[in-house]
């Protein structure tokens, strides 16, 4: 019985909640309504929703990783077939749900390119060819997921267990360092604007490399490492888990990397939180919305788009702005919960036959 990891459902809630608050904010400029920071008068920041999904992004490779390396370690083996049949019967179900319900209620310009690679598992290419799906475009990042879910178990499987940690070490470099090469020789050679825009639009999108960070602490803790016990000082820990929120929410960015770098932090800050005994995030409402944030994530994007033409724009920026956000956070929560004791749960009972026993 593999054990439960303390802190996730809250990183997950934390992860949903600040994607909606970002998406609402991004809607509100796009239909030209007034942001938080124009109706408060204040200057206030908004945390990342795209460090948000960087967040999400950790937790998948780190979560992934632990269980398939106890799954190993129990049987001697890795199940592909179960693997991805729990993989599917996880995100599928609720991802052409939203597809559908996209499709029926709004009107959008659905090229056959968007479909056949939205209907397929690579959302995020659509994104970064401007062919994603207009009317749920945050299912960008299932693609990256899911395209991450096909090859790691592989190597997991077939990898020897001492160069893993080096494996993914000499991923995470390379890969982050892959755009910045391409740039390099195309600012040199071909010269071409497609090319940079579509390099900047993939790898902005598409972080194996986040994923694998998440990946090599979730190895490193099924595996009981004792390299872990450098990160798991009292300073670093709770260092990790301020400078994840401090950073975050003021709006920390850098030259390059900024992705990367909070993706180190973020791992180092969620191992904490799910090791040590000290640190405890969970409460009972962030456990509950942590356990729908698939459901948020999928759903806001048709409640936001319902909430804007359905609530009149108003001189009250107030009254505006409150009726917005209860509407959209209220109506998402609620269909999230819905689907999840209904539709979810009836494919996560069928789901639990292919769990490692």
């Amino acid at each position: 019985m593999i054990k439960y990891l303390k802190g996730l459902d809250t990183l997950r809630a934390i992860a949903a909640l600040v994607v909606v608050w970002g998406h609402v904010e991004l809607l509100k400029v796009i239909n030209r309504s007034e942001n938080v920071t124009d109706a408060s008068n204040i200057d206030l920041n908004i945390p990342s929703r795209h460090i948000a999904v960087i967040l999400f992004f950790v937790i998948s490779g780190f979560l992934i990783t632990y269980l398939l390396v106890k799954e190993k370690e129990k049987n001697g083996n890795i199940s592909f077939k179960k693997f991805y049949l729990r993989r599917i019967l996880r995100i599928w179900p609720l991802y052409y749900i939203v597809i559908l319900l996209s499709f029926l209620f709004f009107k959008a310009d659905y090229t056959p390119t968007s479909a056949i690679l939205c209907l397929t598992i690579f959302p995020n290419i659509a994104h970064a060819i401007g062919e994603g799906w207009s009317t749920s475009p945050q299912i960008w990042s299932i693609g990256v997921e899911e395209q991450f879910y096909l090859f790691w178990p592989l190597i997991l499987a077939f990898l020897p267990v001492k160069r893993i940690t080096l494996f993914i070490i000499l991923f995470f470099i390379g890969y982050s360092l892959l755009p910045h090469v391409i740039a390099f020789i195309n600012v040199r050679t071909l010269q071409s604007d497609d090319l940079s825009h579509f390099v900047n639009k993939f790898f902005y999108g598409t972080k194996f490399n986040c994923m694998a960070i998440g990946a090599l602490i979730g190895f490193l803790y099924a595996k009981k490492s004792k390299v872990l016990h450098y990160i798991r000082h009292k300073v670093i820990a709770y260092s990790s888990i301020v400078l994840s929120v401090a950073l975050w929410g003021f709006g920390f960015e850098m030259a390059h990397f900024t992705d990367e770098f909070f993706s180190i932090l973020f791992a180092i800050a969620l191992y904490n939180i799910v090791d040590n005994p000290r640190i405890h995030i969970d409460t009972k409402i962030s456990s509950f919305i942590g356990k729908i944030s698939y459901g948020i994530y999928m759903y806001h994007w048709i409640i936001m788009l319902f909430a804007f033409k359905f609530i009149p724009l108003s001189e009250n920026s107030f009254l505006y702005n409150l009726s917005l956000y209860t509407f959209v956070f209220g109506g998402t929560i609620l269909i999230s919960w819905l689907s999840y004791i209904s539709i979810e749960k009836y494919f996560l009972d069928i789901k639990k036959r292919f769990e490692t026993k």
